[in-house]
């Protein structure tokens, strides 16, 4: 599965609409809701995890040993967890998308090893292929996948990155087109070691034509071959590896149909890998801010200086302040993602939900470590042989810096949201600029305010109007100035611009949440979603200034001083840069599996 999602959706949405100079407030009211009876049926299944997971699964011997319980995968298949989104006739637990998310958030507070591990399986597996594949071999591949409860993974991510458009990975037709045999290496696959069937990306050239294709091997077909383990920084314990291909015979029938090389562009692909994005990265993103806000309330709550309870402090008020409102805009972003509307059509704001869910996260835990002080940067191990309470921020920090890069970078994620915005929004088909007046002019039919919030929060309302306004204005110029290609080459423009329309998304479905939870008599949320967006504005506040058109340092030059000459090595002088092979002192060095 891609891990790039730039394809316009079907109609143009909240996000677009948004980079146009347009708060489409009728896009987020009435604000979804889960249906009573579906979480009911949510409620049993995240209730059954958690007590698998409290009675089989350490997440301190996990962190330590980087190993998962050797009997959890099979006690995983029993539970119907590698099926949760499957249909019930096919031996799944046919959940919902948001008790999927739901089930791997509780997982991820836990463990976020287990929690990658039932995400892979159940946003990118082979099984979520189930309503593209029309009866044949390929259905009765993955059907008996599936009835089995096997574990399954996407190899796509190759070692010059998942980023590029092509794939080094070849599959060659032989045997007049009956067969393929496919070569090549990736790397980075959630659930390689474990895997029984994965689909894998790869180059097809067809009458001179290349084209990227999906195809489903079985892990047990000859000449397919898990070369390594991967660890992260965090995350320990997610099985990751680097899988092989040496000229593995694959049948044409368990090729998947496609219309045309646009494969990152069809519709059900792009379907899945918002989902699984959201599985992978948003689950975890809010499960980690949840415990970043309890232990800081267990911290606080107990703590003194000077002889003054540490909640009474102005700054300490701030940060957990500022903790409550960040759980609260991620909680938002994944319920309205999750319940409004085709996620297929959700593309865009579901690619920014990465980097709004992910980086709020980061936030919550670097400001957590900064509120416990050496209670944060000290392992809970250490914490426990001296007697204090073992919150493992340590842990769960690590965990969290790799959510901003899994899926994407955040940076590369803020420049493909961007881009997609002003190619869907601003490209002419006659390449004719676009006129910056009908986005401007559009914004008066549209209703301006909403009883049901805060004075304070129709000001941030007000000002995710305007904010957008001068968002269609400034890229409404650039096209005009450079279009839409020559745009696409300014990367760290189109990064801040993304951010802003990312921040802005972000804002207004805050705002909504709040809105609908005040209608149902829980005002505090109004609180929470003024805070949210006052910090929000404090941001895009700071992001304006950098797009300003004066002359700017030659960044290019002394990259290319650094990257290609010697000239810049006095900046390297007294440290040492020819590091040993890993391990060659005082241990073996680590060989491949």
């Amino acid at each position: 599965m891609a891990s790039t999602v730039t394809s316009p959706p079907t109609s143009r949405g909240l996000s677009d609409e948004l980079y146009l100079g347009r708060l489409r407030w009728d896009l987020l009211r009435p604000f979804p809701t889960q249906d009573a009876e579906d979480r009911r049926i949510g409620d049993a299944t995240v209730s059954a995890l958690r007590d698998l997971l409290r009675e089989h699964v350490d997440p301190a011997v996990v962190d330590q040993t980087r190993q998962l319980p050797e009997e959890l995968p099979e006690l995983l298949r029993q539970g119907g967890f590698f099926g949760l989104t499957i249909a019930a006739e096919f031996g799944g637990l046919a959940l919902s998308p948001m008790n999927a998310l739901r089930v791997v958030e509780v997982a991820a507070s836990w463990s976020p090893a287990v929690a990658w591990m039932l995400a892979i399986s159940n946003g990118l597996g082979s099984g979520c292929y189930l309503p593209l594949l029309d009866e044949g071999p390929l259905r009765e591949l993955v059907l008996a996948a599936v009835r089995a409860g096997a574990i399954s993974g996407s190899a796509d991510t190759e070692v010059g990155g998942a980023a590029n458009s092509g794939r080094a990975t070849t599959a060659v037709p032989v045997e007049d087109g009956a067969a393929y045999l496919i070569s090549g290496e990736k790397i980075f696959i959630g659930n390689a070691p474990l895997a029984g069937l994965v689909d894998v990306s790869a180059k097809v050239e067809h009458d001179g034509v290349e084209q990227i294709r999906i195809f489903f091997v079985p892990t047990d077909s000859p000449g397919v071959r898990v070369a390594s383990r991967q660890d992260f920084m965090g995350l320990h314990g997610a099985s990751m590896g680097v899988l092989r291909f040496d000229q593995v015979r694959v049948p044409a029938e368990q090729l998947l149909p496609a219309s045309n090389d646009q494969w990152r562009d069809e519709p059900e692909l792009v379907r899945l890998a918002v989902l699984g994005r959201m599985l992978i990265i948003a689950s975890p993103s809010l499960a980690i801010a949840k415990l970043c806000l309890a232990w800081s309330k267990e911290f606080v709550n107990r703590r003194v200086m000077d002889g003054r309870p540490l909640g009474e402090y102005d700054e300490i008020q701030r940060l957990v302040a500022q903790t409550a409102a960040d759980v609260f805009a991620i909680e938002s972003i994944t319920q309205w993602g999750l319940l409004s509307g085709d996620l297929a059509d959700k593309a865009p704001e579901l690619t920014a939900a990465k980097n709004l869910t992910s980086v709020a996260c980061w936030r919550v835990v670097d400001r957590t470590m900064s509120l416990l002080g050496g209670e944060g940067f000290e392992t809970a191990l250490s914490k426990a042989r001296r007697g204090t309470t073992p919150l493992p921020v340590e842990r769960f920090a690590r965990d969290a810096r790799g959510l901003r890069i899994a899926g994407g970078v955040d940076f590369l994620l803020d420049y493909w949201t961007a881009l997609a915005a002003i190619d869907a929004g601003y490209r002419q088909p006659d390449s004719t600029p676009p006129a910056p007046e009908p986005a401007a002019k559009a914004v008066e039919d549209e209703p301006q305010d909403d009883a049901s919030l805060s004075p304070r929060c129709r000001e941030h309302l007000a000002h995710v109007r305007a904010e957008s306004r001068a968002l269609a204005e400034l890229c409404g110029r650039l096209t005009r100035q450079y279009g839409v290609d020559a745009l696409a080459e300014q990367e760290h423009r189109l990064v801040l611009i993304g951010r802003i329309g990312t921040a802005l998304l972000g804002m207004a479905v805050v705002l909504a949440r709040a809105a609908h939870l005040a209608d149902q008599g829980n005002t505090v949320a109004l609180d929470l979603a003024d805070i949210a967006c006052t910090e929000a504005a404090k941001d895009l506040a700071g992001l304006w200034p950098q797009l300003t058109d004066d002359p700017q340092p030659d960044y290019a030059a002394m990259s290319a001083r650094v990257l290609g000459s010697d000239q810049m090595n006095f900046l390297l002088d007294g440290v040492i840069t020819d590091l040993p092979p890993y391990g060659s002192i005082g241990e073996p060095a680590a060989t491949d599996d």
